[in-house]
């Protein structure tokens, strides 16, 4: 094989492996940055997310203030009477209360006195001895209102056990799980106000509104009438997206989604179970994977029960590093064939110009010293002579003047 075919081959080589090497780290690098700002894009519309959130809790503590104005201005609820209430004030309150959970889309409403004890809800005369302080049911809105200074307040709530069952809950809350059971809470955003008279305060309004399975989007005056995670959905992606959407977590169990069905009646991910301890998360329902990004969700004392966030496809996350890899390897391979040529191309002219050293040395074995050591370099017409002299080049050089001096010394012998 000649010279000038190994150093070529050789010098393609040397500039093929790290050259491809490099541009598979840049393809890498690249890709992990392109998936890991559409990551941080999945944690903004989280953010986004519970922030539609909080103006929800506020929206339901103004309207608890409204009702607990109204039902003041009206006097169903007053200090005047030394047994709490009339019985027509009670009438009046006890038909008051459902249209305020209709106008509001509520699942509880509810006033008590200020120990606490049920007056009126929404769904039905309370029982005797019904109340929000109980020993072990406290509601802790209502607590902070009557022992915190009388101001309104609003946060999640977990209703659970006779209340649960009592306020119907039990019908509309559960969700089912993988293994086939169902749970048996209800989280919510529930809001108390203060209701007074006379300059001090005679009862409490509290409203609530589930989180759990409700997913479609209703028509209204107000954001009050559409679920948490269809309004996210609406407000983050224009409902135009199909695969993408909210979800609600309580504890481990996702109870409530936006994102379309896939292979089901429900919403997809609805029932899944979640971990907690993360801030993002993979599922996996039917042939689809989805990757969510959560915000904590937490009860009055700060103890977090749930978490919201929104999903997206994983398949997107793939989509968007995909084109990234597909140019990156373009560009590897067209930079790797270029630098392998250019390096085939060094090695061949390196190989020529060391031939042409080879070729006059043979002519000058068989007599030939008219023929040159000439050193071709094919920049020469474009690039000045000092900038190309090398190692090669003074070799040519030096038996360029040994060939001279041997045909003189040739010449001088014939004279004589």
């Amino acid at each position: 094989m000649r010279l000038s075919l190994k150093l070529g081959a050789l010098c393609a080589a040397a500039a093929f492996l790290p050259t491809f090497i490099i541009l598979l780290v840049v393809g890498s690098k690249v890709s992990s940055d392109a998936r890991e700002r559409s990551l941080e894009q999945l944690r903004r519309d989280s953010r986004g997310a519970y922030s539609l959130f909080e103006k929800r809790v506020v929206e339901l503590r103004a309207s608890a203030q409204m009702l607990a104005l109204e039902i003041a201005t009206r006097a169903l609820v007053s200090a005047d009477t030394p047994d709490r209430n009339s019985p027509a004030a009670l009438a009046r309150l006890q038909d008051m209360l459902p249209r305020a959970q209709n106008d509001a889309s509520l699942d509880l409403v509810m006033v008590t006195d200020p120990l606490g004890r049920v007056i009126a809800r929404h769904n039905d005369r309370p029982v005797p001895g019904e109340t929000l302080l109980g020993l072990e049911d406290k509601n802790p809105v209502a607590e902070k209102v009557i022992t915190g200074g009388n101001q309104p307040v609003a946060s999640c709530v977990i209703e659970r056990g006779e209340r649960y069952g009592r306020l119907g809950l039990d019908r509309i809350a559960p969700v089912r799980l993988p293994d086939g059971t169902t749970t048996d809470e209800a989280l919510m955003i529930e809001a108390g106000a203060p209701i007074f008279s006379g300059g001090r305060i005679v009862g409490v309004a509290l409203i609530g509104q589930m989180l759990n399975t409700y997913y479609k989007p209703r028509a209204g005056a107000t954001s009050l009438l559409t679920p948490l995670v269809a309004e996210a959905r609406q407000t983050l992606y224009g409902g135009g997206e199909e695969d993408a959407g909210a979800v609600i977590a309580l504890g481990k169990v996702i109870v409530a989604s936006s994102i379309p069905p896939v292979d089901t009646a429900a919403p997809a991910l609805s029932g899944l179970l979640h971990d907690p301890s993360k801030a993002e998360e993979e599922f996996r329902r039917g042939a689809r994977s989805y990757i969510v990004a959560w915000q904590p969700l937490k009860l009055l004392d700060g103890t977090a029960v749930g978490a919201i966030g929104v999903a997206r496809p994983a398949s997107e996350f793939e989509g968007v590093a995909g084109p990234v890899r597909s140019t990156i390897l373009l560009v590897a391979v067209i930079a790797t064939l270029l630098a392998a040529g250019a390096g085939f191309w060094f090695g061949l002219v390196l190989g020529a110009r060391l031939d042409d050293l080879t070729e006059a040395a043979r002519r000058w074995g068989l007599g030939e010293l008219s023929a040159p050591a000439g050193d071709r370099t094919l920049l020469a017409r474009w690039v000045p002579d000092r900038h190309l002299r090398d190692e090669i080049n003074r070799l040519a050089g030096q038996l360029e003047e040994m060939r001279e001096s041997f045909r003189q010394a040739i010449e001088r012998m014939k004279k004589r």
